[in-house]
C-alpha cells in the first residue's frame, strides 16, 4: 500500500537518512547545510511518499502568488519506474488546481518524457 503524506518533522530522520544513501544529495545533507535543509522542509511545502509505512521519496515546492515551484523531487532507485514521482506531481497539481507548476530541473529527460513543456530553464506541469 502507497500513500503521500504531507511532510511534518516525525518525518525527518527517515527521510534524512534516505537522501544521505545518495552522494549526489551531500549538497542537503551535509554538515554545512542540514540544518538549513531540514527548515525548508518544514518550511516549504512538501509531500512525503510512503511505500508500505517506509519512505521512498518525497517532493517540496516553493509557493508563493506566482505560481508553484518544485525545488526537488525525489525517488529512492530501488522505488523508481513506479510512477511515484508522477503521484507527487500530481499531488502538488491539485492542492493548488488554479496556479502553474514549475520544476526546476536537472533531470530534463525525466520531465519531457512526462509531457512537460519547457518554459526558459524550467519546466511547466
Amino acid at each position: 500500500m502507497s500513500s503521500i503524506f504531507r511532510y511534518d518533522k516525525p518525518h525527518e530522520s527517515e527521510l534524512i537518512a534516505l537522501l544521505k544513501s545518495e552522494p549526489d544529495w551531500n549538497s542537503f545533507t551535509g554538515p554545512d547545510s542540514i540544518s538549513g535543509f531540514k527548515k525548508s522542509l518544514l518550511s516549504s511545502e512538501t509531500y512525503v511518499y510512503k511505500v508500505e509505512s517506509k519512505i521512498c521519496g518525497y517532493l517540496r515546492a516553493l509557493v508563493d502568488e506566482f505560481g508553484i515551484y518544485v525545488s526537488e523531487l525525489y525517488i529512492s532507485p530501488s522505488y523508481r519506474n513506479n510512477g511515484y514521482g508522477t503521484e507527487l506531481l500530481k499531488r502538488i497539481q491539485q492542492e493548488h488546481p488554479n496556479q502553474d507548476v514549475y520544476v526546476l530541473s536537472d533531470e530534463d529527460l525525466y520531465y519531457e518524457k512526462l509531457g512537460c513543456k519547457r518554459v526558459g530553464s524550467v519546466f511547466r506541469l
